[in-house]
């Protein structure tokens, strides 16, 4: 089974020239159990979780139009969801403002009684896509006969078909390059499912005096998977802004950075219990929708300095919560309330508008698995998990597990990539 595992890794592509140093995970014979139970709630989550993105797009949109709205509570909302977005956003991301992502990723944590409980919504993110799908591959090399979800790429690839198209482009910033090796990955799988993605980097995207933009391979794409933050190639992402009002090109991700805010689950939540934001959130999102999503989201609170440390602090009292930067990519930005830098860190948040939540802690169940030595011999051990569940179509495209023996759970080169299977 070693020898298996590792070349479905060698085959990926992930590890070629040497990036095992950088790249590198522990390989693993085990995978995520999923009762049909608990696959039932994740699938009603889904269904809930896209009524509320295209709720909040629809808020983000009305908040944006001080013509439309005028409180204290509108002027948080659209603070809130701008803050930590790069200003080239802030005019056009409520462009469709009811459009939500075609492919959306959730991380939740597993709680000591085993529920689970959402850490992060991030709409806005194509990473992870490639490796969903190699620890899929793996999945499919170590439990080939069992019960499993139907994959990011099956569905992305029935998306970009029901759009008509045959190809997606992928983009990438130059500050992703790191993640070239996934993206390669999440190609080749596309290509299994009769959809071309053409990966590009920003740098080799050259915009002509005509309003276009050629790609290396001479074509104008009209379907992106995203629109990054593009630092290097400002005239390119100036033409794709442009391209994109007037409707000639379209993103299967749109370009709401928002929607990847931490921000978002403390407004969801409502946890200080704003009447008028709750009146907000329940005229554009079901009631429904919005419960059952609430279920899943610890208590979280949107940070500011119309309040002191000290009245933070009292909401924290007796509980153990997580000081999270609203725009930061996974384990950054995060500090838990007995790290001894905790204090300075809210002291921190104190002093800003929106760019902190406080969340109540997850206390992380761990779970057994095992893992492989250098020279294939078994390990047994107590893993801490984050579950990445990638929700297409308002269902479960695919779940994969992140798993450390540290609480601090990421990506790492200790820590595990797993797939999921039905029992």
């Amino acid at each position: 089974m070693f020898g298996k595992v590792k070349q479905v890794v060698l085959d990926s592509g992930l590890w070629d020239d040497g990036r095992a140093a950088s790249h590198g995970f522990l390989l693993s014979p085990s995978v995520y159990e999923v009762s049909r139970d608990k696959k039932d709630q994740l699938e009603a989550l889904g269904a809930a979780l896209h009524d509320c993105l295209g709720g909040l797009g629809r808020i983000a949109a009305i908040a944006a139009r001080p013509d439309l709205c005028h409180s204290a509570t509108w002027g948080v909302i659209a603070r809130a969801l701008r803050t930590g977005v790069p200003v080239v956003y802030h005019d056009f991301m409520t462009t469709r403002p009811g459009s939500a992502p075609s492919i959306c990723k959730v991380d939740l944590m597993e709680s000591g009684d085993g529920e689970l409980r959402i850490a992060e919504i991030d709409g806005h993110n194509k990473h992870g896509l490639g490796y969903s799908t190699l620890a899929a591959r793996i999945r499919r090399a170590v439990s080939p006969e069992a019960d499993a979800f139907p994959g990011v790429a099956n569905m992305l690839a029935k998306e970009v078909a029901r759009r008509g198209e045959t190809s997606v482009a992928l983009l990438y910033a130059d500050q992703e390059r790191f993640y070239t090796p996934e993206f390669r990955i999440f190609q080749s799988e596309l290509a299994e499912h009769g959809i071309e993605t053409v990966v590009i980097a920003e740098s080799d995207v050259h915009v002509n005096g005509n309003g276009r933009f050629t790609c290396p391979d001479g074509r104008q794409h009209t379907l992106l998977v995203d629109l990054p933050f593009l630092h290097h190639n400002t005239a390119l992402n100036a033409l794709l802004v442009e391209q994109y009002r007037a409707g000639d090109i379209d993103f299967l991700i749109p370009p709401k950075p928002f929607l990847g805010s931490k921000a978002v689950l403390a407004l969801l939540r409502n946890d200080l219990g704003n009447e008028e934001l709750e009146s907000i959130l329940k005229s554009q999102i079901p009631a429904a929708s919005l419960e059952l999503v609430r279920r899943y989201i610890p208590t979280t609170y949107l940070v500011h300095k119309r309040e002191t440390p000290d009245y933070w602090r009292a909401r924290c009292e007796g509980k153990r919560f997580v000081l999270k930067e609203s725009i930061s990519s996974g384990m950054k930005g995060t500090i838990f309330s007995d790290d001894p830098r905790f204090a300075d860190a809210m002291s921190t948040a104190c002093g800003s508008y929106y760019r902190y939540v406080l969340q109540e802690e997850v206390i992380n169940r761990p779970r057994s698995f095992d893992h492989f030595g250098k020279d294939g011999s078994v390990h047994h051990g107590e893993w801490f998990m984050r579950v990445t569940v990638h929700y297409a179509a308002r269902r479960v495209a695919d779940i994969a597990v992140t798993a450390r023996q540290d609480k601090r759970v990421h990506g790492a080169l200790d820590c595990l990539q797993l797939g999921a299977i039905v029992v």
